[in-house]
């Protein structure tokens, strides 16, 4: 089955609002075994809009936009469906009761544009909405689903898997779908792929793809068959393929995060971690709270950016600051160990670099990272030279701050 996402709004455009459904809406979709061919964004242009819908009836079974479904002027998508497939606009009175409803749950009288919203595509089928007050529409027009969304989101997310998906699964009765995830860290996509070009041969049936981001590439497997014993089988032999050819470099699956996988297994050993940061500025340890629970394992952090608080806060010597200066191993090293005994922990880990876009020179360039990680026993560190800009090198280098406690901890004893 194939699928085509549609987001509308000038803003996305203009770049003014960043399009965070087309990937969302395509993951998702993915997960269910339905294939995005296309993705298109359009302005707040009827005109614009009827050319886009009428393109996607003709090369695609499933279409899901998003946007133009508010009470404004510059809100669309209900006029350009009436004007593409013909269908009269009804006023819809139980959709505006519940649209009123929305209103005085929130303690406000509905504007009378809200009206607006309760207008409905003669033979379309409305969609709940959850978390706003504009429902969605699902209209079918020749063999094609059509699905418009709200473009806010969460609305948008909380649709697609209370009923989008639903039906599409309802179409593919008979039909085994599945979807995994493998995450990597430390491997340039290219770099991956290399590694998995037998796999990709010798496992044509499964269909593989990379999905490159910050800190690392997700290695997705999709297969589809009506013998649901061999899409099992096929599944996990291939992941289990996957993992043997990433090695080390496989941090965790699905929607495992780095975070998580670290955080299990400092529970896990009953260790707790600190963190002594300059560059990055909190962004280690902010990582490392992004997963509930870190409480039982992370005990606090440092950020000392100045050489002073260094030394102040964390016990780095002044001979090594001036020998080897701020940005060194020597330092990280020094940091890290600070950190362990000022928090009383078992691991920490530290940062000190060059994230841009000045301060950089020949010797020390931008984008030079070395992070610390200290145990009980000794301290070390790892060299990094990242490419990006000043906030992607400062994400990069906390993932890689992560990942570099977690292979420690995975390959000591106990």
């Amino acid at each position: 089955m194939s699928a085509e996402v549609i987001t509308i709004g000038t803003e996305l455009l203009h770049g003014l609002v960043r399009d965070t459904n087309s990937a969302r809406i395509g993951e998702l979709l993915a997960s269910i075994g339905v294939e995005v061919l296309y993705q298109t964004t359009v302005g707040d242009d009827t005109g614009r809009m009827a050319e886009i819908f009428r393109a996607a009836a003709h090369r695609s079974q499933t279409v899901v936009a998003t946007g133009g479904l508010g009470p404004t002027s510059d809100d669309l998508t209900r006029k350009a469906i009436a004007t593409v497939f013909r269908r009269r606009l009804i006023l819809d009175e139980t959709v505006l009761d519940r649209i009123r409803g929305r209103f005085r749950e929130r303690g406000i009288e509905m504007p009378a544009m809200n009206e607006s919203q309760a207008l409905v595509p003669k033979g379309a089928k409305i969609i709940e909405n959850p978390r706003g007050s504009a429902p969605g529409l699902h209209l079918t027009h020749l063999e094609t689903d059509f699905f418009c969304l709200p473009g806010v989101p969460a609305e948008a997310e909380a649709m697609m898997e209370q009923y989008v998906l639903p039906h599409l699964r309802s179409r593919r009765a008979g039909m085994e779908m599945a979807r995994r995830v493998v995450r990597t860290i430390g491997l340039s996509e290219s770099s991956l792929a290399e590694r998995l070009q037998t796999v990709e041969a010798e496992e044509a049936m499964v269909k593989i793809g990379y999905l490159p981001h910050s800190s690392g590439v997700d290695v997705t497997l999709a297969a589809a068959s009506p013998d649901s014993a061999w899409v099992l089988d096929a599944m996990e032999r291939c992941e289990r393929r996957v993992k043997e050819a990433a090695g080390e470099h496989v941090y965790g699956g699905g929607t495992e995060s780095l975070s998580g996988a670290l955080g299990a297994l400092l529970a896990g050993r009953n260790l707790t971690i600190a963190t002594a940061e300059s560059f990055t500025g909190g962004a280690i340890g902010a990582a490392i709270t992004e997963t509930p629970g870190a409480s039982r394992y992370y005990m606090g952090g440092v950020v000392a950016y100045s050489n002073r608080a260094k030394q102040d806060l964390l016990g780095v010597k002044s001979a090594t600051l001036e020998r080897h200066g701020a940005v060194s191993a020597e330092v990280a090293e020094e940091m890290a160990a600070g950190a362990r005994k000022r928090f009383e922990c078992d691991l920490a880990l530290s940062s000190t670099g060059v994230a841009g876009p000045e301060g950089g020179t020949v010797e020390k360039p931008v984008g030079l990272v070395y992070l610390g990680f200290a145990t009980r026993d000794r301290a070390r560190s790892s060299r990094h030279v990242l490419g990006g800009t000043r906030s992607e090198i400062i994400v990069r280098s906390a993932a890689y701050a992560l990942d570099l406690a977690r292979r420690q901890v995975a390959s000591s004893r106990g």
